[in-house]
């Protein structure tokens, strides 16, 4: 895997394995650490596709450009796509993606992603729609990096994980449905 692997993602391969079912207490334990971990910091991603052309931190963007991953998906996502609340900047996106994973409501599964292992985190929108999204918040967390590879409202809902590239999804804890008014 390229890196040493915590407690937490040994917890989470036994997990997806189905040789372990996680206590509460390890759930939890799991779930306040990868809310910690974030987006890789010292990674990169080329900015491409809708975000080439955006003006970031004094300068236009080109597709080439190297960019944090945290920025590449707030850009994405949050400016591009309108999937948050219009006016959220990256600390609020950050911001959100933390208490999203870290509310009691969310579920939690762990999956392939691509033949990867990820614990994924899937919320109602809720208050964190913007014009583009559709009605569902997904985070990933990758095992083999040890940080959030993505965090999306999906143009498919809740059946994005049946989509290709996604298999062995294992739910931990289901996602509760809001009352909405």
């Amino acid at each position: 895997m390229g890196r040493q692997l915590s407690s937490v993602d040994h917890l989470i391969l036994q997990a997806a394995a189905g040789t372990r079912s996680l206590a509460e207490e390890e759930l939890r334990h799991v779930v306040e650490l990868v809310a910690r971990v974030g987006f890789d910091p010292l990674a990169h991603e080329q900015a491409r596709g809708r975000i080439a052309g955006l003006r970031w931190r004094g300068r236009i963007l080109a597709a080439k450009d190297p960019l944090p991953p945290a920025d590449k998906h707030y850009l994405w996502h949050v400016l591009a796509n309108g999937e948050w609340p219009d006016g959220t900047s990256l600390d609020d996106y950050l911001d959100s993606i933390r208490r999203v994973i870290l509310d009691p409501t969310t579920g939690i599964f762990t999956n392939r992603y691509q033949g990867e292992w990820s614990l994924g985190f899937l919320r109602e929108s809720r208050d964190l729609e913007g014009p583009g999204s559709r009605g569902w918040l997904l985070v990933q967390y990758r095992v083999s990096r040890g940080h959030w590879t993505t965090a999306f409202q999906p143009f498919q809902g809740l059946s994005e994980i049946s989509q290709p590239g996604w298999s062995d999804i294992r739910w931990l804890r289901r996602p509760t449905h809001s009352e909405r008014p």
